[in-house]
């Protein structure tokens, strides 16, 4: 084994045990590389995307702080400035930057049903049915389903959970506050956001089928009293 092979392979096993706490990765291409010739390991490393992370359910899960490490052993950078060209152009027709985001290359081939029908954002969302909080009409597009969600859920991505399942979804309330901070501040957090509990359309649409099949449960009912009954609750009738 040459030494450019050698320090090529400690900085594989390197990367790799930085996402991969439990080493089951280096492991894999260390007993891999050890069959290949110098020649052989040339070659492997000259194809398209020849390196795989390999994920075990509840076991390899490299959390957002283990994928941090590893790119700083690769010193490349996670985070980078986005020009909004469409938003504001200086007199020299620079285009503003935005705050660094999170750049990741995806180098999965999309469906093509996902790709032609139902991967687009919607520019307006004036078009909805305001009994589920669905998107209808030309602004419709795709819905994250309970694997999505799982998937979320398992990388312990809470923080976006809930922003795609309450302000990006039905709660109206939630949306409108994003919106307006967005629009004053440019960026806006999760801690920014006062979300009431019945601030659901789906989740108060599914109440009153409850509260309908005299079925109580508590998803936006207060004391045994829907959201409008609590909050008149306090209120005294005036006679004249």
């Amino acid at each position: 084994m040459n030494k450019q092979r050698a320090e090529a392979e400690m900085f594989i096993y390197k990367v790799f045990d930085e996402a991969d706490k439990t080493h089951s990765n280096s492991d894999y291409y260390k007993a891999l590389f050890a069959k290949m010739s110098d020649e052989d390991f040339d070659k492997f490393c000259r194809r398209r995307l020849p390196f795989r992370f390999h994920t075990e359910v509840f076991k390899i899960e490299p959390k957002m702080a283990d994928i941090i490490d590893a790119f700083k052993v690769l010193n490349k950078p996670l985070f980078e400035r986005v020009k909004l060209p469409y938003i504001y152009k200086d007199k020299d027709g620079n285009p503003v930057e935005s705050q660094e985001c999170l750049v990741i290359y995806e180098h999965i081939k999309r469906m093509k049903q996902m790709l032609t029908k139902k991967n687009n954002t919607a520019l307006n969302i004036d078009s909805r049915d305001m009994k589920t909080g669905l998107l209808t009409g030309s602004d419709k597009g795709g819905k994250e389903t309970d694997r999505e969600f799982e998937s979320l859920a398992v990388m312990g991505l809470d923080y976006t959970i809930d922003e795609f399942a309450r302000p990006k979804a039905d709660a109206m309330g939630a949306k409108a506050q994003m919106s307006n901070i967005i629009l004053n501040q440019g960026h806006v957090s999760a801690k920014d956001l006062d979300i009431a509990k019945d601030d659901s359309l789906a989740k108060n649409l599914i109440n009153v089928y409850f509260t309908s099949a005299h079925l109580h449960t508590n998803l936006v009912d207060i004391d045994y009293m829907t959201p409008y009954t609590a909050r008149n609750k306090q209120q005294k009738i005036v006679r004249q």
